[in-house]
């Protein structure tokens, strides 16, 4: 069995196992669902670990005075060693984050909710615990016009891979998570509503201490002609980032996408720092390529 393989039958796993205790989650009373939700990261149960994979060639950087407030990063754990580099750079040049705002695609059709949220708090083993900013998850559902979605987050790749991290490298920073459809075709009003409610947070203040994070894979199921071709039309987004070029995204967090680009202004930049793919990473079913690109936005002072 490939690595890619293996990490689908632990997340079947995981996802039967999170379903049967669950107990009837679907069909809670929304007042129930605003209950906090314990989630075991794979730092706690020590079941999954990021497979000890050598770090890929850094293709960019960002300027040492830039303070990033956004970037993609992927969710797959296949890509640990990446995943970490990224977050350590963040760290560097922005140690300041108070608020991770994470996007992530729905992955196993548990969500009741155009929007899925929840207030969450997970443990990460050694590295302690990280909580949701409940006063602002909060503020976000009642924008939004939903109930918690509870059922979703315990089985949830997108956001439970990331957290332990968050929890490394900036321990004592909050979460706030949503969880949506993230595939094409995209709904443009759902992921507008998205964008207004998550203004308030990104205007030139509000970057100063909050982090977008969109959680998400690009190119999938392709060989690597097409995955190059996909990624290639992709780029094109990350070289001129607006709210017009986002359309160029091929990922599985189109709404993540359409929402970073909503904040972007005249003097936002980005960099993409690792571009990498599954196959790359694992040397493995070179037919089912997922690629992976892990970047940074900032605004210039010019």
């Amino acid at each position: 069995m490939g690595k890619i393989e293996a990490a689908l039958a632990v997340a079947v796993l995981l996802l039967s196992s999170c379903t049967q205790k669950e107990h009837g989650a679907k069909s809670a009373k929304a007042e129930d669902n605003h209950k906090t939700v314990y989630i075991r990261t794979w730092a706690a149960t020590k079941s999954e670990f990021p497979p000890d994979i050598p770090l890929p060639s850094q293709e960019a950087n960002v300027p040492e005075n830039a303070v990033p407030w956004a970037g993609t990063v992927s969710h797959h754990l296949l890509a640990g060693t990446v995943i970490d580099a990224w977050f350590k750079r963040l760290s560097q040049t922005n140690p300041a984050i108070d608020t991770f705002f994470v996007i992530s695609p729905s992955h196993y059709g548990l969500s009741t909710q155009t929007w899925s949220l929840a207030d969450c708090t997970w443990d990460c083993g050694e590295e302690g615990i990280v909580k949701t900013n409940s006063t602002v998850e909060k503020a976000l559902s009642q924008k939004l016009g939903v109930s918690y979605d509870n059922q979703v987050f315990p089985c949830e790749h997108g956001v439970n891979s990331l957290i332990p991290y968050i929890a490394h490298y900036y321990p004592n920073a909050t979460v706030c998570v949503v969880a949506l459809f993230g595939e094409p075709p995209l709904n443009q009003a759902n992921a507008q509503k998205l964008s207004d409610v998550l203004s308030p947070y990104f205007d030139a203040k509000g970057k100063s201490h909050n982090f977008l994070l969109i959680s998400t894979d690009f190119a999938h199921h392709g060989d690597y002609e097409g995955t190059v071709f996909k990624d290639t039309r992709t780029r094109r987004f990350f070289e001129n980032p607006s709210d017009s070029t986002w359309i160029f995204c091929g990922c599985d967090n189109r709404p993540g996408i359409y929402a970073l680009s909503r904040f972007l202004t005249e003097r936002s930049r980005s960099a993409v720092l690792y571009h990498t793919n599954s196959y790359e990473l694992s040397n493995e079913d070179e037919n089912d390529i997922t690629s992976y690109f892990f970047s940074l936005f900032w605004d210039s002072e010019q």
